[in-house]
């Protein structure tokens, strides 16, 4: 008995494998894989010590225990790009390990090739994009959703010390995501509490002694997890230079991400500027996010414009102020949105993409409508092959459970609106958790409906099934092709943007000796398509002897720390003075009136003198070199 085990066993992750290969390859041999946007590239960059000439774990946005081991990892084999390799062992392993659940749920060889069809074509035909384009705030959703469903499809038992053991895995897939993206994780959280409310209602007797001690057991180690990470964060950046530079990065995130910069010549705005001490000329480096040029704007200046756009909520300005926070729609404003959403545009019920992606191109707005359809349909199919044939208390229990989700991602969704946050990198964990959430439901119900009728609720015991299961197939397979073409064309634009970027990067580094700022905008996408690096090919994490004028690692002591490596104590007298070597990079024809002016409001005058081109391989100007004369 116990050698059949063993053999089942194997060969169940001899399965795996081999689907986890084939969910690899298909994308692979098409594509390389990408980093998203340049947040994800300034993690790399931190971590393998392109930034600073040497890896560090203090990457800001993940936590130190984290990142250290990433690190560490990078100091000991710099050759491996352990970060991107990282978040594509979650993400993949995540669809594996829910590849393995369902191979150990179905019983039949038939059932189980259906289950792993089915996997493959949602993971390839609706997250075809999120497994090659990596972005790590979609990564921690992934871990997330695993999760959520390895813990509602885990098999019931009595004993505590099986409970706990078997659900190790998601646990530890929760404190994953929780250090990958604390953010993610925590707004996630709803989902994974759902699913434990299900789970324990679904015990045979709720409140025994063992019930109450397997979750709460379980809850107080995720949570004792949570704070044993947060405190090794919390003392790894506990000098006082990292304090105050956290303190700086979370007003400098409230501040454009959630509140807004008002205009400087509106109402009362100029006074406001006045009293604070900022110029017209230092605030349109805040306007175009090159802040590192004036170590003026600091986290007073910063709390100080944040407080007043509290104070703009409450006088109902152009902000809202609703239980207790600033949000800039109010919450008849977010539900309008929502339902304009729902009903104009069934893509935006499951979040694939947002006007902000991509706008106007048909290939992208099928793929909305798509991923809209999916999520409806994945809501159906539950209501048909589970609620519809149930009766009485278990139809009530499926009801109750479709409403609880539906509040939950409504809420979410809503909340987003609010405080206009529903952006790709941001809706899509969402998506990904509703979904795990949903399929759990499905399945266990289902396995109860199969132990109350026997064979008769087989999954091909009616022609309805059947019926489901065709229709599914045929729509996930045309979800697949737009997908395809979806990632084709978002690969083919960023082939370009990369070819100008990767120019750039080329220029600095064949010039060594001079130290490059390179204006924000100018930084962030050509025609749309963001600058970011491929993960595993012409990869090359040298030190970097360029910086953004503004990107979140600014004013940090990893910044300082550059600068002092390139011999620079400050970049506005770097850029003035030649003996620093230090150029100014914007983008072909951008207006750097505002550079001018900036310096002549300090009585100097400075003009910024083009010396140079980057050029790309076609012989196309790209960027342009500019000195302070």
């Amino acid at each position: 008995m116990t050698d059949s085990r063993t053999k089942e066993r194997i060969l169940r992750l001899c399965g795996v494998l081999a689907f986890t290969l084939l969910i690899v390859l298909i994308p692979a041999l098409r594509f390389d894989f990408y980093y998203d946007l340049n947040d994800d590239t300034a993690i790399k960059d931190i971590l393998s010590g392109a930034y600073t000439g040497s890896p560090s774990g203090y990457c800001i946005q993940m936590m130190f225990p984290l990142s250290w081991l990433i690190a560490v990892c990078y100091a000991a084999i710099p050759e491996v790009p352990w970060y991107g390799l990282f978040l594509c062992v979650c993400q993949f392993g995540a669809v594996s390990l829910i590849a393995y659940r369902l191979l150990n749920i179905m019983k039949s060889r038939l059932t189980r090739a259906l289950a792993l069809a089915a996997l493959a074509a949602i993971a390839l035909g609706l997250f075809m994009r999120e497994l090659v384009i990596i972005q790590y705030s979609v990564t921690s959703g992934f871990c997330m959703a695993c999760a959520c469903f390895l813990f509602i499809t885990c098999e019931q038992t009595q004993t505590v010390s099986l409970f706990l053991k078997r659900n190790i895995v998601p646990a530890l897939l929760v404190l994953l995501s929780f250090m990958i993206r604390s953010e993610v994780c925590l707004m996630l959280m709803p989902f994974l509490l759902l699913a434990g409310l299900v789970k324990w209602g679904d015990e045979e007797k709720v409140f025994t002694s063992k019930n109450i001690r397997k979750y709460l057991i379980l809850i107080g180690a995720a949570i004792l997890g949570m704070f044993a990470v947060l405190g090794v964060d919390k003392v790894a950046y506990s000098a006082s230079d990292w304090s105050n530079f956290r303190h700086f990065f979370d007003a400098r995130t409230r501040l454009y991400d959630f509140y807004g910069i008002p205009p400087y010549d509106e109402g009362e705005n100029e006074e406001f500027y006045s009293s604070i001490g900022l110029s017209r000329e230092s605030y349109a480096l805040l306007e175009n996010y090159n802040l590192a040029l004036d170590d003026s704007i600091d986290s007073w200046l910063l709390d100080s414009i944040s407080e007043y756009r509290r104070q703009q909520a409450r006088e109902g300005a152009d902000l809202h102020y609703t239980l207790g926070f600033v949000s800039k729609n109010s919450i008849g404003g977010a539900l309008w949105l929502y339902k304009e959403q729902l009903l104009s545009n069934l893509g935006a019920l499951g979040g694939v993409f947002t006007s902000e992606d991509y706008a106007g191109n048909d290939v992208f707005a099928r793929r909305v409508v798509i991923g809209g359809y999916a999520m409806a349909g994945a809501y159906a199919v539950y209501v048909l092959i589970c609620f519809l044939p149930q009766k009485g208390r278990e139809k009530a229990r499926i009801l109750l459970k479709i409403a609880a989700l539906l509040v939950i991602r409504s809420v979410l969704w809503i909340y987003l609106y609010m405080v206009d946050r529903a952006i790709n990198r941001v809706t899509m964990p969402l998506l990904l958790a509703e979904l795990a959430v949903l399929a759990g439901f499905m399945l266990n119900d289902y396995q109860k409906m199969e132990k109350q009728h026997g064979s008769r609720a087989g999954f091909f015991g009616n022609m309805t099934n059947a019926v489901i299961c065709v229709l599914g197939v045929m729509f996930l397979g045309a979800a697949f092709v737009n997908n395809y073409k979806a990632v084709s064309a978002e690969y083919s634009a960023r082939l370009e943007a990369d070819g100008r970027w990767g120019a750039l990067m080329q220029y600095c580094r064949s010039h060594s000796e001079n130290y490059y700022v390179i204006d924000v905008y100018s930084s962030t996408s050509y025609e749309g398509a963001p600058y970011s690096e491929k993960i595993f090919m012409n990869t090359d994490d040298s030190y970097k002897n360029f910086d953004i004028c503004g990107g979140w690692a600014a004013k940090s002591p990893l910044y300082r720390q550059k600068l002092a490596k390139a011999g620079i104590k400050d970049i506005q007298s770097a850029l003035r003075y030649s003996r620093y070597k230090t150029y100014f990079v914007a983008a072909k024809d951008k207006d750097l009136s505002w550079l001018s002016c900036y310096y002549e409001k300090r009585g100097i005058l400075a003009k910024p003198v083009e010396t140079d081109t980057v050029m790309t391989a076609d012989g196309e100007g790209a960027f342009t070199v500019y000195a302070l004369k």
